[in-house]
């Protein structure tokens, strides 16, 4: 045998173990790769939002494939020409862009996403809510539920089919509402273990290298880390808790707003934060603020992070005047020495703001009054995008989730748990959207099977039960099952997620989310609530599961009066009276408030300290069996 002929018999020889390694490698491959196709089709579908509002019917057109369509009862549009064609028509009055005086906001929310077997193909759900307006015209409001075919071709994630469900629509004037004769569900697409079950259970067919997983690992939790900073920005926000937002920003960060100048550092940063109002909340004021379809850009080794979200302001005082404001905003994040991610750069651009009372077409100047103490110190590039004088033009972040580093490449000492952690918070997402889109239809057995065997749930106004079958019980006593009743919806959109995972394993969380909720009615304008779910989650045998829910409201709202006429004594209107309370049985009580406080203040807690000062909240959650006592923190 010549030594050729050696060397080649050798190579054929693989070890056991070497063979096992090459297995687990592309076990982990497989692992890695479909966490980051559940994070781009996220951020594919944030983005398709971002180009509507910039009417880039072009560009959203490239985001189907070739042979895509669009699913509706009256019938069936294909490819991207006729894609594109409906959404000129339907979205742009046959126009390119969006001109001055029109605004087309489009939210995509509440996420349940659904890989295939193989990981190749996906399905999601999510909410949509339309905003629409022509100053001097009409403004508009539209809801819908999407159930959305993915399919990762060569070019990437792209969108196969829509299929559009309508829940209501409605002017602005009148509010929205739907009929009952053309209303329709939207069937889900997944089982309450499938939404669970995130990442398929499959093998690459080719392995990454052992660093490349652990890189792009560490870069997804990376991710993960940076939006939680931007989601504690929005819920510092919403109770004027400026101490945690200026903890946020870097030594030297810079905030510039469009049209109006920059303000530097962390005194900037304060005195950026008096156009909200005083620190704190005073009786009856309202500053909620959601921070909605975010699109995030991580640099592969950790470095930076750049988020574009929407603000939907929601504020006011009671018994006086109330106010929306639509804003984009950017942000710029960057580790600081203890790996903390802190706010460098924040860029917000205000697109519209008006009052409750005259709405969209008659609209206020966009950005906030500046008060005494407040001006800016510096100039901005950033021009204004109010709606009512420019047509919308902010160009949307790159379409790729994971970018190139930008400059010199950054050390830092990778997480070797970063991809059960980063797990973590799409599974407690997708659990926590599933558990909504099933309560919107009464669908209450599928909604206790996506609690854990011992998970408990708070019945609103009644008390909290432990166990699956007990949460069963509760909800078919209180609502029977029936079904939904087709004169009124209620939808339960779940946004903003912060997620704290709690363990090296990945396989407990906590995760605060924001309850966004519309109440549709066929005979008049319809409702909203808001409030605050603090939900615990599980992975139990492989399978993400709801280990505790509770839920704080904070206002409930009739469309003809908003949020700032809210009748205080209304609040309970829903509550039962102290027999049938006691004939419930609850395992334990309420946590908390049990009716919405508002116009009153009430403390409301959260489960995490200050991501980068680990200042304490007034209000601690901590993980709780379901059997709690009333104490001040809220402990076990």
């Amino acid at each position: 045998m010549n030594l050729r002929s050696a060397f080649l018999a050798l190579s054929l020889i693989v070890t056991p173990v070497a063979v096992q390694a090459q297995s687990n490698l592309a076990v982990e491959t497989a692992r890695v790769q479909d966490l980051a196709s559940i994070r781009q089709i996220k951020h594919m579908q944030a983005r398709w939002g971002h180009l509507a509002l910039a009417g880039d019917w072009s560009g959203m057109a490239q985001m189907f494939t070739e042979d895509a369509e669009l699913v509706t009862r009256g019938g069936v549009i294909s490819g991207r020409a006729g894609l594109e064609t409906w959404l000129r028509a339907t979205q742009g009055n046959g126009q390119d862009g969006i001109p001055a005086g029109r605004m087309n906001l489009r939210l995509f929310l509440s996420p349940v996403i659904t890989l295939a077997a193989d990981g190749q193909s996906a399905t999601g759900r999510w909410h949509e809510v339309a905003l629409t307006a022509e100053v001097g015209g009409e403004a508009g409001w539209q809801g819908l539920t999407h159930v959305i075919k993915y399919a990762n071709t060569p070019d990437g994630w792209l969108i196969a089919q829509i299929r559009p469900y309508a829940h209501f629509e409605g002017s602005y004037e009148d509010g929205w509402m739907h009929d009952v004769a053309t209303l329709e569900r939207a069937p889900y697409h997944y089982t309450p273990d499938e939404a669970g079950s995130l990442l398929p259970e499959r093998v690459a067919g080719r392995a990454m290298e052992q660093d490349d997983i652990d890189g792009l690992s560490n870069a997804l939790l990376a991710q993960s880390l940076a939006q939680n900073a931007v989601n504690a920005y929005g819920y510092y926000l919403d109770r004027g808790m400026y101490d945690d937002i200026v903890d946020l920003f870097a030594e030297d960060a810079v905030i510039e707003m469009g049209g109006i100048g920059s303000w530097s550092g962390k005194d900037g940063a304060r005195a950026f934060l008096t156009r909200f109002g005083a620190p704190g909340l005073d009786e009856g004021e309202l500053n909620d603020r959601p921070q909605l379809m975010p699109m995030t850009n991580v640099a592969i080794d950790g470095s930076m992070a750049l988020i574009r979200n929407v603000e939907l302001g929601m504020t006011g005082q009671h018994g006086a005047e109330g106010h929306w404001q639509v804003s984009m905003q950017t942000f710029l994040l960057r580790p600081d020495q203890n790996g903390d991610w802190r706010i460098h750069l924040m860029h917000r651009s205000p697109i519209m703001r008006s009052t409750y009372t005259d709405g969209w077409s008659d609209p206020l100047p966009a950005a906030l009054p500046t008060p005494v103490g407040g001006e800016p110190t510096g100039e901005t590039g950033l021009g204004s995008i109010d709606f009512r004088n420019v047509g919308f033009a902010v160009p949307p972040l790159d379409n790729d989730l994971i970018i190139p580093v930008r400059g010199e490449a950054t050390e830092f000492a990778g997480d070797p748990n970063a991809l059960a952690k980063a797990e973590a918070f799409d599974g407690a997402a997708n659990v926590s959207n599933a558990y909504g889109y099933y309560i919107d239809q009464f669908a209450w057995r599928n909604t206790a099977a996506v609690f854990a065997r011992d998970g408990w749930k708070e019945l609103s106004y009644i008390g909290t039960f432990i166990g699956n079958d007990r949460v069963l019980g509760s909800l078919i006593q209180r609502y029977g099952e029936g079904g939904p009743n087709d004169a009124f919806q209620a939808i339960h959109q779940k946004t903003q997620p912060y997620v704290t995972v709690l363990d090296d394993a990945g396989e407990r969380a906590f995760v605060r989310t924001r309850l966004f909720q519309f109440n549709s009615s066929s005979s008049g304008p319809g409702s909203w609530i808001s409030g605050i779910y603090e939900n615990q989650i599980v992975k139990e045998d492989g399978i993400w599961r709801i280990h505790g829910m509770d839920l704080d409201y904070i206002w409930l709202g009739d469309y003809a009066t908003g949020w700032t006429g809210i009748d205080p004594a209304a609040s309970s209107r829903f509550g039962p009276s102290e027999e049938a309370i006691a004939a419930f049985a609850p395992d334990s009580p309420l946590r908390g408030e049990t009716f919405a406080p508002y116009p009153a203040i009430r403390p409301l807690g959260f489960h995490f300290t200050n991501p980068v000062s680990g200042r304490e909240p007034d209000v601690r959650l901590q993980w709780s069996d379901g059997h709690r006592f009333p104490a001040a923190n809220r402990e076990n």
